[in-house]
């Protein structure tokens, strides 16, 4: 029986997907599967790679259609091809570890009715996206939490805490989430697994409000990959960042439209964020599917000043205050315009010459393990953390 569906989406980055292809193939396990969703404008690249040096019956690629689809549907037609039990997306520049199959077996038998996952993430830039030295992270706790969905929700339907990324963690993209979750919600929302263009944190919204019980591990068994070429790889050149809306724009025509007039701060705008498009999906969601919005135009208030307050660079800066003043001047004829009150820019505030551990967490220069790929990263921090086969058994401690 198929117990996880990994499902691959990737679109022209070809040499970053093969990597991660690899890094899975390399996995002895039979119990998981990987559907590579290729939207790319050169399908025969990937489909030689699987056929003469892969060909392994777990891995199954679905080649392009005619035109380029827009991402949403790219991972719409994955989800909908998935065997698995359990069903989890990544980037083609990241990794996961399969043995993740065994800690969802130790979380059915122990927490009655669980149907959403989360695991805290590793972070890592491949080296053709490391413009000034940067930090990799190592999450390093291992503990298990049942949340609360009422907590969850406040988190990401109203913004509670007030930071620039409401920490929610569950969902379809780096979590896991049961086959039957997936199914109640294309019955219920719209016939469609996913509908909003910023499709993982659309994700987020409708499997924190339908999954029965959320569990969170500490111990992370995946790698957020950043490559040059990604997205988030784009929010560190304005003129990057520019380009890669415009294509997001015209390849999600005809989707739910991300300069929504109702909630004025267009992803077009040059001073757009990451903070505003997360913030523009979750409203259209709580809007489109009647969800209380109580506090969430003083929240987004603060997680804005907070989005201005870890900007470092000048020019950044006066591009994103000006947008959000903009913003909240037409934003329910200016309601809300006097919450806005953002610190001057203070400078540079980074320190990514510092490695440590802090919170719970090991920052290491990228500079100083010698890892090429996500996945080298993984196996290099896992000699930090506690073992798979530790955190599945209930182990509080181990030794080496």
């Amino acid at each position: 029986m198929i117990q996880l569906s990994i499902c691959l989406p990737t679109r022209n980055r070809q040499k970053y997907c093969i990597e991660t292809i690899r890094a899975l193939a390399a996995s002895d396990a039979t119990n998981f599967e990987v559907l590579i969703g290729d939207n790319s404008d050169d399908g025969s690249i990937l489909a030689d790679f699987l056929a003469n040096e892969i060909d392994d019956p777990r891995f199954r690629l679905i080649g392009p259609e005619e035109t380029a689809l827009a991402m949403v549907d790219n991972w719409e037609r994955l989800v909908g091809e998935a065997k698995g039990r359990w069903l989890t997306v990544i980037g083609d520049d990241d990794h996961i570890d399969p043995r993740l199959v065994q800690l969802l077996k130790y979380y059915e038998r122990n927490y009655k009715g669980v149907e959403a996952v989360s695991w805290a993430r590793m972070s890592f830039n491949w080296p053709d996206n490391r413009p000034k030295p940067s930090l990799s992270v190592v999450p390093v706790a291992h503990d298990t939490y049942v949340a609360s969905k009422s907590v969850v929700q406040d988190r990401l339907y109203r913004w509670s805490e007030g930071t620039k990324r409401p920490r929610v963690g569950f969902g379809i993209y780096h979590g896991a989430v049961r086959k039957p979750v997936m199914e109640r919600i294309k019955r219920k929302y719209g016939g469609r697994y996913f509908e909003h263009p910023v499709v993982d944190y659309e994700s987020s919204c409708k499997i924190i409000r339908e999954a029965k019980v959320l569990v969170h591990c500490q111990r992370p068994f995946s790698v957020l990959g950043a490559c040059n070429a990604s997205n988030s790889a784009g929010t560190k050149s304005r003129e990057t960042m520019t380009k890669r809306v415009e294509t997001f724009k015209a390849e999600t025509k005809g989707k739910v439209d991300m300069d929504d007039p109702v909630f004025p701060f267009p992803i077009s705008d040059p001073g757009a964020s990451i903070c505003a498009a997360i913030a523009s999906t979750t409203y259209w969601f709580c809007r489109t599917y009647d969800i209380d919005l109580t506090g969430f135009p003083e929240n987004f208030a603060r997680a804005a000043m907070d989005e201005l307050g870890g900007t470092i660079v000048e020019e950044d800066y006066k591009l994103k205050k000006a947008f959000f003043e903009r913003g909240f001047e037409a934003w329910e004829g200016g309601k809300w315009r006097d919450l806005f009150k953002p610190h001057p820019y203070w400078g540079d505030r980074s320190h990514n010459e510092l490695c440590g551990v802090l919170r719970d967490y090991l920052y290491i220069r990228e500079d100083v393990p010698p890892s090429a790929t996500p996945a080298e990263f993984y196996h290099y921090g896992e000699a930090m953390i506690m073992p798979v086969e530790h955190v599945v058994s209930g182990a509080r401690v181990f030794a080496r």
